[in-house]
């Protein structure tokens, strides 16, 4: 229940300088927060509205983001723990927080204990991903690549994580209902005994209606896996990743879009 100096000072100049932040609250249940997802929760908020009464008092107006992180801490070490289940249901909850009191938040999800890119590091990431995402979070970070708790990262989590992220995005179109996805008139031009094959309603919807993923995912059959060495998700992301890091170095932003940026804003950093 108090803040970081130099953290502090790095936010308020921050709003001085007009860059939107965000102030951070990443207590752990049982170690610097209430053992009680609730209590950590109640404390995160206190800090947070603290938090950002500071930053307004200092620079009113100044663009933050909520950014509560609570946390669990593994008694049994001590050691920091991101991927239970209950940092994603807290991760869900600081969102109707933020919302409660009309500020923009962001949060973390991605994140586990695992030591490698395995079943645990899936259905981790995957859990917190998604409750990320349904409960409407605004900024996600730490949301791919990261293992052991964010000790380290590994470069084929990267494309499994992608393949996670991209499961959440589709969750947030939901099912269309219009009519042309109600496909009454497709039902109707099929008829009783027929198939949609050759229907225009499905090649019209065939690329866009189910989520395609980027391709670590098997969906072939057993026989076209032995084929190709009963590869695991793993074993096809790391060979993914090893492509993409062959593949020559490109500008992370495009040069027109670059000068446009530090044209309309004041840029400290150049990387050139």
């Amino acid at each position: 229940m108090k803040f970081c100096t130099q953290s502090t000072r790095n936010v308020l100049t921050a709003c001085e300088l007009g860059i939107p932040t965000t102030v951070t609250s990443a207590p752990m249940s049982g170690s610097t927060s209430p053992m009680t997802m609730a209590g950590t929760l109640l404390q995160t908020h206190a800090e947070e509205l603290a938090a950002i009464t500071l930053v307004q008092a200092h620079h009113p107006g100044a663009k933050v983001l909520y950014g509560g992180l609570p946390a669990m801490a593994d008694m049994r070490s001590m050691g920091y723990q991101g991927g239970g289940v209950e940092c994603g249901m807290m991760t869900a909850a600081i969102h109707q927080l933020s919302q409660h009191i009309d500020v923009p938040n962001y949060c973390s999800s991605g994140l586990s204990d695992s030591k490698i890119p395995d079943a645990q590091a899936g259905w981790e990431k995957a859990y917190t991903t998604c409750l990320a995402i349904i409960s409407g979070n605004n900024y996600i970070h730490h949301a791919a690549g990261m293992l052991e708790s964010m000790l380290c990262i590994a470069y084929e989590q990267y494309i499994i994580d992608d393949e996670i992220i991209g499961h959440g995005c589709k969750l947030l179109e939901g099912i269309n209902t219009d009519d042309d996805h109600l496909a009454y008139n497709a039902i109707k031009a099929v008829g009783p005994g027929g198939n949609y094959l050759t229907s225009a309603h499905t090649l019209a919807h065939i690329r866009k209606e189910y989520f395609m993923g980027n391709g670590v995912s098997d969906k072939g059959s057993r026989d076209d896996w032995i084929k190709t060495d009963c590869l695991s998700a793993r074993d096809r992301a790391v060979l993914m990743a090893k492509k993409i890091l062959e593949q020559p170095l490109t500008a992370a932003i495009d040069p027109d879009i670059e000068k446009q940026i530090r044209n309309d804003f004041k840029i400290y950093l150049n990387l050139r």
